[in-house]
Formats: C-alpha cells, sequence, structure tokens
C-alpha cells in the first residue's frame, strides 16, 4: 500500500517537473498577490487625494487657508478652478475628488465678526474615499479656521493675541456630497457595482476560453478550415455566439444592483451602451485568443483567474487608486477590467459619457488592440494547423 502510494507520488512529481507553468501558478501567484495586496494598503490611510482651489475671495485669509489645506498629508493640490459649477468634470477627468471654495468677503465678513461659509465639495461615488475626505476636511478648517482667523486679525489690526481670540469666529463648513443619490453613503453604490464588473470580466473572458483549443481535436465536424478559408470570417464568426453571450448576461449582471436593491445607475445614454458592448467585446476577444495559442483550457482558464482576481482588488473599490504607491497605481490602471469598469462607473453612478473617458478610452483601446492581435494570430493558426493535418482526431 505505501509503496504503491509513493509510486503514485513519484509519477506526479515526475509530471509535475514536466510541467513547471502549474508549480509556477501555484506557488509564484500566492506570494505575489499577498505582496501586491500589502503594498496597495502600505500607506494604511487614505493619502493624497487631488483636490482643487476655488478662491473668489483672493484676500490674506483665503491664501492663508490655502497654505493650511495643503499642509495636510490627505490631500495633493490639483489645481485652480475657476467656480463651483467645474466640479463634476473635473471628478470625471480625474483631476480632483474635493473641492474647496473660498466666496467672495470671506475675510471681510470675518473681520466683522460675522460667520462665514466654507463649501466643501466632495466625490462621494467611493464611500471609502468619500469619508476619508469628508472627515479630514472638516478637521482641517475647524481647527485651521479659528487660527487663520487670528492671525488676520493681529496682522491687520494690530491687535494682540490675547485680545484678538475673543474675537475670532470659526467657519461655517459647508459639506456637499456629490455622485450619491440617495445621500445615504453606503457601499451599496459602489461596491455592489465592482463585484458586478468582476462578473462581467469572468463571463466574457471564460464564456470563450475552449473556443480556441477545441479546434485542435476532433470535437469540432467539420473543422474550421473545411467550412471557411478566410481569418476574418473564421474570427468573428468564432466570436459572435459568445459575445453575444456574454453581453446578455453582463447587460444583466449590471443592472441587478439595481433592479433588486435600488443602487443608482444612469444607463438611458448610448454610451453606457456603446462602452458595454465594447468592453464585453474585447474581453472575449481576448479569451479566444488566449485560448487558441494556449491550446489549454485549465491553463488559459487559471490565467484569466490571475488577471480577474488582482483587478478587483486594484478596481478603486476596496481602496482608492489615488492612494497607492505609484507603481500600484500604475499596475491598477493598467489592467484589462479597470479602464471599462471605471467608464461604466461614470457613466452609471456620475452620469457622465464618453467625453469624460479620455484616460480610460486610451486604456481600453490598447487592451482592444491587444486581444484582436492574439485572436487573430490564433485564428490563422487554426486555420493553418487545419490545412497541414495537424489537428487530431478525438
Amino acid at each position: 500500500m505505501i509503496r504503491s502510494i509513493l509510486n503514485v507520488a513519484e509519477r506526479e512529481w515526475q509530471w509535475l517537473r514536466l510541467e513547471p507553468k502549474y508549480i509556477v501558478l501555484v506557488i509564484v501567484a500566492p506570494i505575489l498577490f499577498v505582496i501586491a495586496l500589502g503594498t496597495m494598503y502600505s500607506p494604511k490611510k487614505v493619502l493624497h487625494v487631488p483636490i482643487a482651489i476655488v478662491d473668489q475671495d483672493h484676500s490674506r485669509l483665503s491664501r492663508e487657508l490655502t497654505r493650511g489645506i495643503l499642509a495636510s498629508e490627505t490631500y495633493s493640490f490639483g489645481g485652480y478652478a475657476g467656480s463651483a459649477e467645474e466640479f463634476p468634470a473635473w471628478v470625471a477627468n480625474d483631476r480632483a475628488h474635493v473641492f474647496f471654495v473660498f466666496p467672495k468677503g470671506l475675510e471681510r465678513t470675518l473681520m466683522s465678526r460675522q460667520s462665514a461659509r466654507v463649501q466643501v465639495l466632495i466625490d462621494n461615488s467611493n464611500y471609502l474615499a468619500g469619508s476619508a475626505e469628508a472627515g479630514s476636511a472638516s478637521a482641517i478648517l475647524a481647527t485651521f479656521s479659528v487660527g487663520a482667523e487670528l492671525h488676520v486679525i493681529e496682522a491687520v489690526n494690530g491687535v494682540p493675541k490675547d485680545s484678538a481670540l475673543p474675537r475670532a469666529v470659526p467657519f461655517d463648513i459647508g459639506t456637499r456630497m456629490w455622485f450619491n443619490p440617495a445621500f445615504n453613503a453606503n457601499y451599496l453604490n459602489f461596491m455592489v457595482a465592482g463585484l458586478a464588473y468582476v462578473a462581467v470580466q469572468l463571463a466574457g473572458l471564460l464564456v470563450a476560453i475552449r473556443a480556441g483549443e477545441s479546434e485542435y481535436s476532433g470535437s469540432r465536424a467539420p473543422y474550421l478550415h473545411e467550412v471557411t478559408k478566410s481569418a476574418w470570417a473564421a474570427l468573428l464568426g468564432k466570436l459572435l455566439p459568445y459575445f453575444c453571450i456574454a453581453f446578455l448576461v453582463s447587460v444583466t449582471v449590471v443592472h441587478l444592483p439595481h433592479w433588486f436593491f435600488g443602487a443608482p445607475l444612469a444607463d438611458n445614454d448610448l454610451s453606457f451602451w456603446l462602452v458595454l458592448a465594447w468592453f464585453v467585446g474585447m474581453l472575449v476577444t481576448l479569451g479566444f485568443g488566449l485560448s487558441c495559442l494556449i491550446r489549454d483550457s485549465l491553463y488559459a482558464t487559471e490565467i484569466c483567474a490571475i488577471l480577474t482576481l488582482p483587478n478587483f482588488l486594484a478596481s478603486g473599490y476596496t481602496w482608492p487608486i489615488f492612494a497607492m504607491p505609484k507603481a500600484m497605481r500604475i499596475l491598477a490602471y493598467g489592467l484589462p477590467m479597470n479602464s471599462g469598469a471605471f467608464m461604466l462607473r461614470k457613466i452609471t453612478l456620475m452620469g457622465g459619457t464618453l467625453a469624460d473617458c479620455g484616460n480610460q478610452l486610451a486604456g481600453l483601446t490598447a487592451w482592444s488592440i491587444l486581444a484582436f492581435v492574439l485572436a487573430w494570430r490564433g485564428t490563422r493558426q487554426i486555420l493553418k494547423a487545419g490545412t497541414e493535418g495537424t489537428v487530431t482526431d478525438a
């Protein structure tokens, strides 16, 4: 019994030595996964949130406030904006996620011992980031307001600090949360959407993962080269049924949180349907291309799983991308799911259009080109193998 067990174990070990790719997947992938996950969360809290300043007062106090806000490690300076109305466009273009609005007459109002309002606009489409941004803004302004005013009263009026303190009036902080239609700041508005896009990616990649590999066996009759000699016809014919299946599944998955749980969803614009179809088409093409070239559906499936898992972790749904270390931000923006998921998130949650998705358009275009090259090469390889008689009967 023991010898039999050892013989089987030795046989499997010999097989593993001949298939080092599986050893790499089993050993290297978990190690890289933990390292990547740890690196993403290494800042320990949300830092370097890009902000914009709307300074309509242009006073010494507003400049002091700007310096005080930027002294916080929570924020990084994204630029000066002309008005609060620009906020949605800045968020859509990833230029800023918080606006600080200093109204005209801010210093004069405070000098007359009246409360003045500083408006804070916050992108709350990501609850984790939005909560950190709101807390930091309130803490910074509440702490800095009296101190900043004291400084101005002392400097402008020549009043000693002890006499100026009773005259200090704190700011009235007005916080407005954007892109959270229910105003309930819950995880449903963005976390469930993130999980839905993982399902979309899995459907798109896996539905065609055997479409190429199976052409090398006798499971298909007649063979592909006997049906058509055109690589274009073969490629489009292979992709069409898988695209239809994946697209219908994806439409259902994306709408389920809205239908059953009331999650916000804006799908009336043509941009939504164009991006979803494009995204699904890229995924199906990529899955088919991998299947053709690898010729091993199990191994191709494992590669898709490796692509999918870090996609969600680096998608910004579990940790804001702008708060990740720079190397991880580059990785996050380069992963296949994120370009399409970011675009759909902007369109469905923020009410944006294709015009608001410049960086993501570039990412999805790059992945689409790569997917097409793999699928085209794989299709020609299948046709060539058929004409040379290198496909095998089952």
